[in-house]
């Protein structure tokens, strides 16, 4: 027997939303599988069968039918399971995807704007955050859920300093209880809301990920910065990824922090300084530059690292004579970290040599950074040095 599996994407999961396509395939289907929520509000079309949607495919395919219609929740090419369903369903049978209206073009209409120039990402039972998106874009649309509620991602917003931000939620979206509010991300983190929402937040004054952090970029007072071309060596040598946890370990003025931030626009930077002028110097430096997603930590090494999320990789400017230690409990936190550490005495590069053998990371590299700028004077343009630098590298690729 030829067997037939129709993923039917159904908006909002009301009626009215749904496309002829999808009301079609639903009277052929010898029968429909849903979840309870789905098959709660469809329930007038037709007989639908529920089961959890981890048990959506094995039931279609135990069904001694030659069609099967199986109903997801909004539209089957935007964070829907009918992914994994068709991968599940494939070996079987002929699969046709229907789709249906997603939750971002609804709120979208809703508010009369367009989602053709958002940035969107998926939050719902995933782990993440909103900060770089929001840092680094004018437009983010996020889906949400679980522990990551909409309520407590506008309150991560106005924690990180983006409390300004214009946001809109959609909450049940094509029920009758829909509900859609505006305003800043501090106005909507004191109004609570139910797991059913999506987020659309404006930000008029987005950083720009694409370029360099400039010394000149910088405000510096009387705290010790890791000088451009030592700082772009250095975060290269890191091999960035766009989603990594990173840590800035002896942040100083968090000039390695905001360069990091830019390269990873879905990841954080914890700025780790023990200095008070150094924290402030990191706040007022990652507002100014719009890098959000830098978040500073006030302490000393190892101890300020024991709440923070396992990092992907590490810079480390400054340890306060922890060095060893420091590289040890990263490397047990995360044994594929990616790390850098800075040298700029004998002694430090001595330490870092044989910190990175003794603890076996792999790939270990050593690398002089000694530039020279020229500094115009009395109409002329001599050189002056910068004091070299070494970089040391170690961890996976």
């Amino acid at each position: 027997m030829s067997r037939y599996f129709t993923i039917i994407g159904t908006g909002s999961g009301q009626p009215e939303d749904l496309t002829r396509q999808a009301r079609d395939a639903m009277a052929c289907a010898g029968l429909l599988l849903s979840t309870d929520r789905l098959a709660e509000n469809l329930s007038g079309l037709g007989n639908i069968e529920t089961c959890p949607t981890g048990k959506l495919a094995e039931r279609a395919l135990a069904a001694d039918v030659q069609r099967v219609g199986i109903l997801v929740s909004g539209d089957t090419g935007f964070f829907s399971a009918a992914k994994a369903l068709s991968g599940k369903l494939a070996a079987y049978g002929e699969v046709e995807v229907l789709c249906g209206l997603s939750s971002m073009q609804m709120l979208c209409a809703r508010l009369g704007t367009t989602y053709e120039d958002a940035v969107w990402l998926s939050l719902h039972g995933r782990k993440g955050n909103l900060l770089g998106a929001v840092s680094y874009n004018r437009k983010v649309f996020a889906l949400t859920g679980g522990d990551q509620n909409a309520q407590k991602l506008c309150q991560s917003l106005v924690d990180a300093g983006l409390g300004h931000v214009r946001v809109s939620r959609g909450e049940n979206l094509g029920a009758a209880e829909e509900q859609v509010l505006t305003g800043t991300a501090a106005e909507l983190a004191e109004k609570p809301c139910g797991s059913l929402a999506v987020l659309l937040i404006e930000n008029d004054q987005p950083g720009d990920p694409t370029l360099p952090i400039r010394d000149s970029d910088m405000e510096r007072g009387n705290v010790p910065m890791t000088k451009q071309e030592a700082r772009w060596a250095a975060v290269n040598l890191l091999d960035l990824r766009a989603g990594d946890i990173v840590y800035d370990v002896g942040a100083g003025t968090g000039s390695v922090s905001m360069e990091m931030a830019r390269r990873v626009p879905r990841g954080v930077v914890y700025a780790i300084e023990r200095g008070t002028e150094g924290i402030a110097l990191i706040d007022r430096n990652r507002k100014a530059l719009g890098c959000y997603n830098v978040l500073p930590v006030q302490g000393e090494v190892p101890a300020a690292m024991e709440n923070l999320p396992t990092p992907d990789a590490a810079f480390i400017g400054g340890s306060g004579g922890t060095l060893f230690e420091t590289l040890s409990i990263l490397k047990e936190r995360n044994p594929k970290i990616r790390v850098v550490v800075t040298a700029v005495s004998l002694e430090t590069l001595s330490d870092a040599q044989i910190a990175l053998s003794t603890l076996e990371f792999e790939h270990i590299a050593i690398s002089q950074i000694s530039a020279v700028r020229g500094q115009k004077a009395d109409g002329s343009t001599p050189l002056k040095a910068n004091n070299p630098i070494f970089l040391l590298s170690g961890g996976a690729r």
